[in-house]
């Protein structure tokens, strides 16, 4: 057993945000089809659970972008953290975009097509799964004024600024599950809605640094509770939307509901918990998470191109399959990639 300092936790966080990301694109096809068998069940009860990795994301970006002093330097955020993360970003929205042209038969990989998908790179992701950059990216741009924030303010008015956000939130599940326009209405807080920045997902970068920095009291034990008890919620709830709307209905898995908060910060704290690993599995752990960046960004692209050969995902077992080798093949694609000092900084964002 080793010692590994307090940031082994945040290394745990992202190894486990980046499985669950890929679990959930491998799994989206399946949730589609053939629903409310055995299979459909499972697949989404681990998906109701996955459900965490991208908020978990957001809420590690914040723990360790606010706790950093060299946040406060807007020329460092530009050019150390921005670049790093745009320069891969535009690469794999290339490679994605010429991985779809391949895979739809409908579209040939030409030079107009390509332009054509490309032409609004900046207003609007060009793969779906790029979505959480357009997020994230400008939580980095105002990360100084954050820093700031969080270093001048006392934890009252941070917890305030969260039970806001919080209260955003819980007006926006019930708006998603009650039927009625009236009662819509009834739970529709403009007053705290309208204010734009606790709109977005900029309260789980906020949450994260607070969660980080302030140990809570709530035993393991109860927060396994909490997990298990809003991946319950989650399953339960999508199966019971998706029956009533007679189609597949993510209501309760969206990343803006009150359990998925729930269910996120748990695991959150469970996970950041871990100040002891056995050597080698400290190891492993930390070789993937320093691979997450770059395996985020092109997994989809594997996913999309085994499904052009045959692996439709319709199938619990085509599912899991799909997962290992989509894993397996970002995973080691990036670990070659990253070898290399102008490969890596290209595709991984890693710097030497």
């Amino acid at each position: 057993m080793k010692d590994n300092g307090k940031f082994l936790g945040m290394d745990v966080i992202r190894v486990v945000s980046m499985f669950c990301v890929i679990f959930l694109h491998c799994a989206s096809n399946r949730l589609r089809v053939n629903m409310y068998n055995t299979g459909w069940s499972i697949a989404n009860m681990l998906t109701a659970f996955a459900t965490c990795g991208v908020p978990m994301f957001f809420m590690i970006s914040g723990a360790l972008i606010l706790n950093s002093k060299n946040t406060l330097r807007v020329k460092y955020t530009l050019k150390n953290r921005i670049l790093r993360l745009m320069i891969p970003m535009i690469v794999w929205s290339c490679i994605a975009v010429l991985a779809r042209l391949y895979t739809d038969e409908r579209t040939a990989v030409t030079a107009g097509n390509f332009y054509n998908e490309m032409l609004n790179f900046f207003n609007r992701p060009v793969a779906v799964h790029l979505w959480f950059m357009y997020y994230l990216i400008p939580m980095y741009l105002i990360s100084p004024a954050l820093k700031a924030f969080t270093d001048n303010s006392s934890k009252n008015i941070v917890r305030y600024i969260i039970i806001l956000w919080l209260l955003h939130i819980l007006s926006l599940t019930l708006s998603g599950i009650l039927k009625e326009d009236s009662q819509k209405l009834m739970v529709s807080v403009s007053f705290i809605n309208n204010i734009g920045f606790i709109s977005g997902y900029l309260g789980y970068f906020i949450l994260g640094w607070y969660l980080f920095n302030n140990k809570t009291e709530i035993s393991s034990v109860w927060l396994i509770i909490i997990a298990l008890c809003s991946v319950v919620f989650i399953s339960v709830g999508t199966t019971a939307v998706s029956r009533y709307n007679e189609f597949y209905t993510e209501t309760f898995k969206s990343y803006r509901s009150i359990f998925v908060v729930m269910l996120s910060s748990s695991i959150f704290i469970l996970l950041n918990r871990i100040e002891r690993l056995p050597r080698i599995i400290v190891k492993i752990v930390s070789e993937i998470s320093a691979l997450s960046y770059g395996v985020y960004l092109s997994h989809n692209v594997i996913i999309d191109v085994l499904n052009r050969w045959g692996l439709k995902n319709h199938s619990l077992k085509i599912v899991f399959l799909t997962f290992f080798i989509a894993s397996c093949a970002s995973l080691i694609m990036m670990k070659v990639l990253n070898s290399f000092s102008f490969t890596g900084r290209v595709f991984g964002g890693v710097k030497k």
